[in-house]
C-alpha cells in the first residue's frame, strides 16, 4: 500500500499544477450550478406495496459530474506522490471521497440559494469550498508518508475535516425529511465512505478495513430510518448522527490499533451520553 521507511524522509511537494487546474474546474462547476437550470426527471416506481418515487434533478446531475470530475483530479495527484504504489488501487479510491464529498456537499448547499437575493454569499460559499477542497487535497497528500513530519497535524486536520463534512451532509439530508427509504441508504452510503477515510490512518490491512467501513454505514443507516421517525430539526438531527458516526468510527479505529479496552469503551460512552444530553438540552423547546 504505503512504502515506509525507519525514519523521517523529505516528502515530495504536491503537484500544485495539478491541483490548482482541479480546484479551478470546480469552482468554475460549482458557480455554473448557481445559474443553470436543467431538467428533472420524476421516475415512478413500487417498493414493497407502496408506491414510491425519486426525482434526479439536474443539481445531483452536476453533483455527480464534479464528484467524478475531483475524484480523477484527486486520482492524478495521489499517484504524484513518491510513496504510493500504482497498484494499490484500493487505497488511492479511498483518497478519492473525502474531496468527492466536499464538492457534492457544496452543490447540495448551493441548490438552496437564492441567486438574486444572495448572491454575495453564494459566491463566498463558493470561495470557501474551494479553499478548503485544497487544503484538504494538500492534507491527504501528506498523511500518504506515515513518515512525513507534518503527518500527525496533516491527519487531525483531515480528520476534522471528515466530521465536518459528514455534519453538513447529515444536517442537509436529514433536513429535507426525504423518505427513509432514499435517506437511510444514501446517509448510510456517506457514512461508511466517509469512515474509510477516518480508518485508513489506522493502517489495516484492506480487508478489515472495508468490513468495518461496511458494518458502520450499515448501522449509520438504521439510525437514519429510526430517526426519521422523529420531528427533529435539520441541525439537531445531523449533530445526533455526528455523535454516533463519531463513536462508531473511533471504537473502530482503537480495535484496529490495537487498543481497545474496557477504559477506552467506557471514554467513548461516556463522550457519547454526555453529548447526546447536551444536544437534547439546546435543542429548541
Amino acid at each position: 500500500m504505503i512504502e515506509s521507511s525507519p525514519a523521517p524522509t523529505a516528502r515530495r511537494h504536491a503537484p500544485l499544477d495539478r491541483l490548482s487546474l482541479l480546484t479551478s474546474l470546480v469552482l468554475v462547476g460549482l458557480t455554473l450550478s448557481l445559474i443553470l437550470d436543467l431538467p428533472s426527471q420524476r421516475l415512478a416506481f413500487w417498493f414493497l406495496g407502496s408506491e414510491a418515487s425519486i426525482t434526479i434533478s439536474g443539481t445531483w446531475l452536476i453533483a455527480i459530474l464534479l464528484a467524478a470530475l475531483t475524484a480523477a483530479g484527486v486520482n492524478s495527484i495521489a499517484r504524484q506522490h513518491p510513496r504510493v504504489h500504482l497498484a494499490d488501487t484500493r487505497y488511492v479510491f479511498i483518497l478519492w471521497i473525502l474531496p468527492a464529498a466536499i464538492v457534492v456537499t457544496a452543490t447540495l448547499l448551493l441548490s438552496f440559494a437564492d441567486v438574486r437575493a444572495y448572491g454575495v454569499y453564494a459566491l463566498i460559499l463558493v470561495a470557501l469550498s474551494g479553499a478548503f477542497l485544497v487544503a484538504t487535497i494538500l492534507g491527504q497528500y501528506l498523511t500518504i508518508d506515515l513518515n512525513d513530519r507534518a503527518y500527525s497535524r496533516a491527519r487531525l486536520a483531515v480528520n476534522l475535516a471528515v466530521y465536518l463534512v459528514a455534519l453538513i451532509l447529515f444536517a442537509t439530508v436529514y433536513s429535507l425529511k426525504v423518505r427513509s427509504l432514499f435517506s437511510a441508504p444514501a446517509l448510510g452510503i456517506a457514512a461508511g465512505l466517509l469512515a474509510l477515510e477516518l480508518l485508513r490512518s489506522s493502517e489495516a490491512e484492506f480487508g478489515r478495513t472495508w468490513l468495518y467501513a461496511a458494518i458502520i454505514g450499515l448501522t449509520m443507516g438504521e439510525i437514519v430510518w429510526a430517526l426519521n421517525y422523529w420531528n427533529l430539526s435539520g441541525l439537531i438531527g445531523g449533530a445526533f448522527l455526528l455523535i454516533f458516526f463519531y463513536a462508531f468510527t473511533g471504537i473502530a479505529q482503537q480495535y484496529l490499533w490495537n487498543r481497545l479496552n474496557r477504559i477506552v469503551f467506557v471514554e467513548f460512552t461516556l463522550i457519547v451520553l454526555g453529548a447526546m444530553a447536551l444536544l437534547f438540552w439546546l435543542r429548541p423547546r
